[in-house]
């Protein structure tokens, strides 16, 4: 509803500064907000002659107003005409809702505009002694921050908010925080301010951080437990409000009581420090900072360095026993943070627990969509898996930037439930967990999409831990990085509290894979097909390609079913998974199209000419990706080649740079099913090695950051990789279960 005094001094404004150089019109709607705060700021720096204007009510307008001095009935003097900076106080009145003049702006300090100012002085904490606007209130009032209860606000912390302008308005570096019942960033910084000014802080030494000098006041002076009471200090005061923040019925009182004792006790246990009931530096620790004592003993780890025997040694001796590792790499390999095949093993044979870890993105809001959540589900639920985290484990999902609460709504909440209905209809069944600000831990717990959390406190500034209350589901809490160990044994770690919430992952699934891949029984072709259809089909981006799909369905059946003795002869041969082969088979295969048979017989009409005349002029493309697998040539030269010189195949080698090798090879790619497949073998085999970086004589050891960057290669295109790691290990889960 528009207010008609905000519209006269939106007027007002265009009308005076609108159309003079720096300032520009603004709406004309009635409505308190920033764009009119940003006019009347500009407006008060011209009159005050700063050049150039800014929307910011910075230090350089603070100096300027305090120069020109506090405004009252006197100054400035209005006996012959009105003062536009009086009418721009005026104007900001009523957009704080008080009645600067009965609408008008006067542009002098008369009884009305008086009595507004000892109105919101009052509102303040500040009384109704006088009715002068002071530079640091001129700051506030060109502010959208309230002075009165707000809806939703708290009237215990506005409590607090008005006795923090009361008490230390007069210190240089503390300016006027709103009295409206939120705990702001600005309220926050104000109290650390009021904590500082309680130890005995200097001006220009108080800073509002909480540092080793606030650590020192406290641990000296603020030892609080039942019957102290405030009298000259107010360290009792702010500890109550500080309970209150976090989310404990206390009062603003200067009196710690049995009452008080029994909700420092609750708190002490929730954020898993020694529930003594007094108020100790630990305690107001965790009470003001999101990371509480970050120097305080921690027995979580996360790291994105593998943990090697003197590693565990090193991190076991200091107390460690909870690590947090990745279960994949970020698409581009670097860092190389994942797991590594035996490292489970070694933690827990060193007594460690694992609470796994995936992110591949997350720094962003666009990395949060339901589409994206599905595939990282997908991912992570196929790498679990494959390291053989139990089904029932809780895999923490990563938030890894300060979300503002509407990108919780709009992005990362469609997100998680993409994670969750793909782990819920799962064949192995894994529970979601969150890593993040503690906003964003809430949220997800609140909704119902994250069992538990692991909480980024770390990151002190982040607009989602500050004023926020530690998530009710917390596992771990990351507080500090710390350097353990020496020598072999050195090691970064992320520093973790463990609640015990979560216990972590101390035991392994039965081992998977074990021996070679058999026969598809004929029994469960049918579902096993199904599986690998809906595998190929369930990305969205590939919706025009669905219906060549279903064209194609019954011809991939068939080759697999055809070729299924041959394909299992070969994973036996060369030590590796069928999956490896039936992946570039079954997906390739997928997809062959109407342009595939053109760009095939556009090769036969070039090798036609070539062999009526050496030297003709031919424009046609002389390969294509043909076949069953759809292999060009020159790749089957190259990796056939890889094979001799690793001593996997004997054959002469072939010359890409010569047309009748190319031909020769296309031929046999375009005509011999089983050359085909045994190329695209040879293929994945060698992406394996040159993008994955694994040996030929392991290939049943691919991690599934690995798979993903053989499938990579296969096609150069990193979704294509991250997608097809899903077909894979949907065949190699099939086979598992075949043995």
């Amino acid at each position: 509803m528009a207010d008609p005094w905000v519209t006269n001094t939106q007027l007002w404004y265009n009308t005076t500064y609108g159309t003079r150089p720096g300032f520009q019109q603004i709406a004309v709607d009635g409505q308190t907000g920033w764009q009119t705060m940003y006019a009347l700021t500009r407006a008060l720096q011209s009159e005050l002659g700063i050049t150039p204007l800014s929307d910011n009510f910075g230090s350089t307008t603070l100096a300027a107003i305090t120069t020109f001095g506090t405004i009252t009935a006197s100054n400035p003097n209005t006996t012959s005409s009105p003062s536009n900076i009086v009418k721009i106080a005026q104007g900001a009145l009523y957009c704080k809702g008080y009645n600067a003049g009965n609408g008008d702006l006067t542009g002098v300090w008369n009884a009305t505009t008086q009595s507004a100012m000892a109105g919101l002085r009052n509102d303040l904490g500040l009384g109704i002694s006088t009715s002068d606007l002071t530079p640091k209130l001129f700051k506030f009032l060109l502010t959208m921050n309230g002075a009165v209860l707000a809806a939703g606000g708290e009237t215990v912390i506005r409590d607090g908010q008005r006795a923090m302008n009361a008490r230390y308005l007069s210190r240089k570096d503390f300016y006027v925080v709103a009295s409206d019942g939120f705990f702001t960033r600005d309220t926050y910084t104000a109290l650390l301010f009021a904590l500082q000014y309680e130890i005995g802080m200097a001006d220009g030494t108080a800073n509002g951080n909480f540092g080793p000098g606030t650590k020192s006041g406290l641990q000296t002076q603020a030892n609080l437990s039942v019957g102290s009471t405030d009298t000259a200090k107010y360290f009792v005061h702010w500890f109550n409000f500080a309970l209150r923040v976090n989310g404990y019925p206390s009062t603003f009182s200067g009196s710690y009581t049995s009452t008080t004792a029994s909700q420092v006790t609750d708190f002490q246990t929730f954020v898993a420090l020694a529930a003594s009931g007094t108020a100790n530096l630990a305690t107001w620790a965790s009470l003001l900072v999101s990371t509480g004592d970050a120097d305080r003993p921690g027995t979580g780890a996360d790291c994105i360095t593998t943990l090697t025997d003197a590693r565990l040694s090193a991190l076991r001796g200091a107390g460690y026993t909870h690590f947090g590792r990745y279960l994949t790499n970020t698409p581009d390999n670097s860092p190389d943070k994942c797991l590594k095949w035996g490292e489970i093993e070694r933690i827990m044979a060193a007594g460690g627990k694992v609470f796994p870890l995936f992110q591949t993105g997350g720094g962003n809001p666009t990395h949060f969509t339901y589409q994206r959540g599905t595939q990282v589900a997908e991912e992570a639920g196929n790498a679990a898996w494959a390291y053989r985290i139990p089904a029932n484990s809780i895999v923490y999902f990563s938030v890894d930037y300060d979300a503002y609460d509407w990108e919780v709504t709009d992005n990362i909440v469609p997100y998680f439930q993409g994670i969750q209905d793909v782990l819920n209809a799962s064949t192995s069944v894994y529970r979601v967990g969150v890593y993040g600000p503690r906003n964003v831990c809430s949220r997800l717990a609140d909704a119902g999409l994250a069992v538990s959390s692991f909480v980024s406190d770390m990151s002190t500034g982040y607009s989602g831990n500050l004023g926020q209350k530690l998530s009710m589901n917390w596992a771990f809490d990351q507080i500090q990085t710390v350097w353990v160990g020496s020598g072999s044994g050195l090691v970064q770690i992320d520093k973790s509290i463990v609640s015990g919430r979560d216990s972590g992952v101390s035991g392994l699934a039965p081992a998977i894979g074990v021996g070679d891949d058999p026969l598809i029984p004929a029994t469960q072709l049918t579902a096993f097909e199904e599986a690998w259809f809906g595998a190929c089909v369930r990305y969205p981006d590939l919706l025009p390609q669905v219906d060549v799909m279903v064209l194609n369905r019954n011809t991939v059946r068939s080759r697999v079913q055809t070729h299924d003795a041959f394909i299992t002869s070969l994973a036996s041969q060369y030590d590796v998974y069928k999956a490896l082969i039936l992946t570039p088979l079954i997906w390739e295969g997928m997809v062959i199209n109407v342009g595939d048979d053109t760009a095939d017989a556009a090769v036969r009409a070039h090798y036609a000419l070539l062999e009526l005349d050496e030297d003709a002029d031919t424009a046609t493309p002389d390969d294509s990706s043909t076949g069953p697998c759809q292999i060009f040539a020159r790749t089957a030269i190259a990796a056939r080649a890889y094979a001799v010189t690793y001593g996997l195949l004997e054959e002469r080698l072939y010359d890409p740079e010569v047309w009748q090798d190319v031909w020769e090879v296309w031929k046999k790619l375009n005509t011999d099913e089983q050359y085909n497949i045994t190329t695209a073998m040879f293929t994945m085999m060698m992406y394996a090695n040159q993008k994955a970086g694994m040996s030929t004589a392991n290939l049943r050891q691919l991690t599934p950051s690995q798979v993903i960057r053989t499938c990579y290669g296969y096609n150069g295109d990193m979704v294509y990789g991250r997608n097809r790691m899903q077909l894979y290990y949907v065949i190699h889960r099939w086979h598992d279960s075949f043995r």
